[in-house]
């Protein structure tokens, strides 16, 4: 069995941290060989005692972790901090802000067995993908726009997401030397937003992992921003949060 190093991306949210990494822990890594384990903590959505108890909470679970603490937030820096730090064969990427609905296990590798998958994402409900009608591979359709008309190119395209995943290491290694820092680093992927990424992942692919056809994860920072009355806006490439 392959080790996976793991890759965290976090703000100072605590209490989504706690909730994330009890799900993870107990549903996905307890199934898998895991090797070194990074958290990117970003100084946002709290103070400094805020801050603390993450730190807390990760070295309490992980003594040996390597924990990246950057003066100043950026998720696409942390995205590429991490996944340059990486040194295994595969890798396992995850955010504070998510729950496992099902046990995850050595079963997300078996699609790796295609040398041109490169990441297995968790299939969520945010994607409104249909396995069974629409194969495990995920691509969108391609379009031109001409005087405002959106024209088909009768060709698809891989979707790669940064939400919870499992990626080869070298694919992920590659990605980050790769990535601009100021773009948000999922729309790099597809947006037109950084070429040079996108020629490198067009003939790869990227699998929806759902062997019940339906959402293996969930995502609960989208109820926390609607509690604490923020959202990502989303703007020329870059993401930001604005108070609602």
């Amino acid at each position: 069995m392959s080790s996976i190093d793991v890759c965290i991306v976090s703000t100072r949210r605590p209490e989504l941290l706690t909730a994330t990494l009890d799900s993870f822990s107990a549903r996905i890594l307890s199934h898998l060989e895991i090797g070194d384990v990074y958290m990117n903590l970003d100084p946002y959505f709290g103070d400094e005692a805020l801050h603390a108890r993450c730190v807390e909470e990760f070295k309490g679970r992980f003594p040996g972790g390597i924990i990246f603490e950057p003066a100043t937030p950026s998720f696409p820096a942390a995205v590429q901090r991490l996944w340059s730090a990486t040194t295994s064969d595969f890798v396992l990427h995850m955010e504070e802000d998510w729950l496992a609905l099902t046990d995850i296990d050595q079963r997300a590798l078996d699609a790796f067995a295609d040398p041109a998958v490169t990441q297995v994402t968790f299939h969520t409900a945010e994607k409104k993908w249909d396995t069974s009608r629409r194969g495990h591979l995920h691509r969108r359709n391609e379009y031109r726009k001409f005087l405002g008309i959106k024209i088909p190119l009768f060709r698809t395209f891989p979707i790669f997401t940064t939400s919870p995943c499992l990626l080869r290491g070298s694919f992920a290694r590659d990605c980050a030397g790769l990535m601009d820092v100021t773009k948000d680093p999922e729309k790099q992927f597809y947006q037109g937003v950084n070429p040079r990424l996108e020629r490198y992942v067009r003939e790869k692919k990227s699998y929806i992992f759902s062997p019940d056809n339906k959402p293996v994860i969930e995502d609960i920072g989208r109820n926390w921003q609607t509690t604490h009355g923020v959202k990502k806006v989303m703007q020329n490439g870059s993401s930001s949060w604005e108070k609602i």
